[in-house]
């Protein structure tokens, strides 16, 4: 993969944005979880509730936000 495919994730635990967790992903090897998908951080399972790509402008990378739950 190029750069022209990186990306950052904020992954958001239970709702609580003290929680973000930043993820760069340079390379662009990492995909984006699908909405009911289970996942694996933190050493536990968590379900994706939300998943919203935001894009700011040209030359930036897009941020891909993904809303966790552990209510599985």
């Amino acid at each position: 993969m190029s750069a022209k495919n990186a990306k950052q994730f904020v992954f958001r635990y239970d709702g609580i944005a003290a929680s973000d967790e930043i993820v760069e992903d340079l390379d662009g090897v990492l995909q984006t979880p699908e909405k009911d998908h289970i996942i694996h951080c933190k050493n536990r399972p968590w379900k994706v509730v939300h998943v919203i790509t935001q894009i700011s402008g040209s030359g930036a990378i897009p941020v891909v936000r993904v809303f966790l739950t552990d209510e599985l």
